[in-house]
C-alpha cells in the first residue's frame, strides 16, 4: 500500500513539475534546489528523485553528477532533432483524431483554438501555452496515450527553450483553424498534411535562428 501511495505521490510531482517548466515557473538551464522544490511542493525528497528519473527520460530535465538537476537548456541542434521527431510523429496525431473525432473532443478543440486566437489578439504571455493546449487536445483525441504524453514532453521542453513562436503569431493561428477544419470534416489524411505543413514551416525557420 505505501509503495503505491509512492508511486502515485511521485506521480503528481512529475506532472506538476512538467507543468511549472511549461508555465516558465521553472525555465531553460535553472538548477532545481531539491530542498526548495521539495518544500515548494510539500513532499519528501523520494519522490521528488522519482519524477526526476522520468523526467531526465522524457528530456525535460538533465541529471548531471556531482552537480544536480537543472531544466534541460537545447543546443539548437538538439531543438532541430525534436522538430525532426514532432514533425514525424504531430501528423500521425493528427491523422488519427481525424478518425476518432467526437462532438465531445471537437468542442474541447474549438475552445483551445479561441483561446489562442485571444492569446494572438494581445494577451501573449500566455500565446505558448495556448499553443501547446491546442496540439495537445489533439494528440488526446488521437487516443494514443504514449504519442500524447511524448508529444508533451517534447512541445514542453521546446517551450522552455524559445522566447516565443517561430512563426507569426496570425499565421500560426491561420494553420491551426485549417487543421481544425480538417479533423471536424473527418478528413484524416488533410488533417496529417496540413499539421505536417505546420511543423514544417516552424522547423525550416531554425535554419535561421540562433539560441
Amino acid at each position: 500500500m505505501y509503495r503505491v501511495e509512492q508511486q502515485e505521490l511521485s506521480e503528481r510531482v512529475y506532472s506538476r513539475i512538467k507543468e511549472m517548466i511549461l508555465k516558465n515557473q521553472l525555465v531553460s538551464g535553472q538548477k532545481l534546489n531539491q530542498a526548495n522544490l521539495a518544500h515548494a511542493l510539500g513532499v519528501s525528497r523520494t519522490p521528488l528523485l522519482s519524477a526526476f528519473a522520468k523526467l531526465e527520460k522524457e528530456y525535460l530535465i538533465e541529471l548531471v553528477p556531482r552537480r544536480g538537476a537543472f531544466v534541460k537548456k537545447l543546443s539548437l541542434e538538439e531543438l532541430k532533432d525534436l522538430y525532426d521527431l514532432r514533425l514525424r510523429l504531430e501528423p500521425l496525431g493528427a491523422f488519427d483524431a481525424a478518425a476518432h473525432a467526437t462532438p465531445e473532443t471537437l468542442a474541447e478543440l474549438e475552445n483551445r483554438l479561441v483561446e489562442f486566437q485571444e492569446a494572438v489578439a494581445g494577451q501573449y504571455p500566455f500565446l505558448l501555452q495556448a499553443d501547446y493546449e491546442f496540439h495537445m487536445v489533439i494528440m488526446r483525441m488521437s487516443g494514443n496515450v504514449l504519442l500524447h504524453r511524448i508529444i508533451s514532453s517534447f512541445n514542453i521542453i521546446v517551450i522552455s527553450n524559445l522566447s516565443g513562436l517561430l512563426k507569426p503569431a496570425e499565421q500560426s493561428l491561420e494553420e491551426h483553424r485549417g487543421i481544425l477544419q480538417a479533423i471536424r470534416q473527418r478528413d484524416a489524411p488533410l488533417a496529417d498534411r496540413l499539421m505536417h505543413k505546420h511543423v514544417l514551416d516552424s522547423r525550416n525557420r531554425l535554419d535561421q535562428k540562433k539560441l
